[in-house]
């Protein structure tokens, strides 16, 4: 009798195994696409009707085979983020974005850093191919580097550029960092200043370009040339800012103002100046980028360039997701941008 029980439990087990999703489309009166779109978050299905096909997958306890699904539909329902620096906290800001766009739909997004090194980005987007990732959002250390460019084009993989700029060869979706520096430098040139640093970062990258076309454009219109000496242009790094301001505060004639461009940047200029003895805008006046609660709640409060990064993530996720619902074919490449506004704190003085 043990052996007849345990017999009958065993058939229980094996046709619980054997369940599919024809099993619960049967139990909820649907048809196995119905099913499939729900379980894949696919827009179209009603919510009744949604309801009773997840009350049919409680009821049988059926757990979906993901991978095999994928393989039959070539798709991984995975996207991949590679950015540069895991330590900045604009990226973990544009990834909670991006995820509320792609969780919906089904997707598991990978956010990866590469450090800002070659070799890592190369090999990342190689990953992501293996895996068969059906997008990517880059945002690359360096937009001309060849061993990066030939990854991406070899992937086969549909991808968008974040806050990085590929010309004619790609979508890219950023901060309108010309217009932001801009509005920064004029409101300094209205309150007087003349000597104007920048401590900035991201060499070979769209962010850069912007924000020195921007600064050398708005000193030209008060016919003003920019002193390359007061130009610091190599890191976001703490440490870099930190160095950067006390050079440039113990030189002859310093700087009067100076725009501190990177989240990462600002503890260590703030930390360069109180270990000299400065004060800001007592002794030089600051503007910082990306406002962040740091520059809200030190004192006195900085003036900064803001801009929405979730709104970033969740563009650059809408726009590779249209890429890939495109299915074939080169996509349109366009370029978006969010708009950015100067808000006005206590960090700048007239003189």
């Amino acid at each position: 009798m043990a052996n007849e029980k345990k017999s009958t439990g065993e058939k229980a087990i094996a046709r619980k195994k054997r369940l599919t999703v024809h099993d619960v489309a049967r139990q909820a009166g649907v048809s196995t696409g119905t099913v499939s779109r729900v379980i894949n978050n696919v827009p179209g299905v009603g919510e009744d009707v949604a309801r009773r096909v997840r009350a049919a997958i409680d009821d049988l306890g059926w757990l979906p085979n993901i991978a095999a699904q994928n393989i039959r539909a070539s798709t991984s329902r995975m996207i991949g983020f590679i950015f540069s620096d895991i330590r900045n906290p604009l990226y973990a800001t544009m990834t909670k974005g991006a995820e509320g766009v792609f969780g919906p739909r089904g997707y598991l997004l990978v956010s990866s850093s590469s450090d800002g090194r070659m070799e890592r980005e190369v090999n990342l987007i190689d990953l992501f191919r293996r895996r068969r990732a059906d997008g990517l959002i880059l945002t690359i250390a360096d937009e001309d580097c060849p061993e990066v460019r030939s990854a991406i084009a070899r992937s086969g993989i549909s991808f968008v550029m974040l806050e990085r700029a590929l010309g004619d060869e790609a979508t890219s979706i950023s901060a309108d960092h010309y217009g932001g520096t801009r509005q920064a430098v004029e409101h300094l040139k209205q309150m007087g200043h003349r000597r104007i640093a920048m401590i900035t970062g991201g060499r070979g990258t769209l962010v850069m370009r912007e924000r020195l076309r921007a600064l050398e454009d708005a000193m030209a219109a008060g016919k003003l040339d920019p002193d390359p000496d007061l130009l610091r242009l190599d890191s976001f790094d703490a440490e870099y800012g930190y160095q950067q301001v006390q050079m440039l505060m113990g030189k002859k004639e310093p700087p009067t103002a100076i725009l501190c461009l990177g989240v990462r940047l600002l503890p260590g200029v703030v930390s360069g100046l109180q270990n000299m003895g400065k004060t800001f805008p007592g002794d030089v006046s600051l503007i910082c980028s990306n406002d962040t609660e740091t520059a809200s709640i030190l004192t006195p409060p900085i003036t900064a360039i803001r801009y929405d990064a979730h709104m970033l993530g969740r563009m650059a996720a809408a726009v590779l997701l249209e890429q890939i619902d495109q299915k074939g074919g080169k996509p349109e490449v366009k370029k978006f941008e969010i708009p950015t506004e100067l808000v006005l704190r206590e960090s700048v003085r007239r003189i």
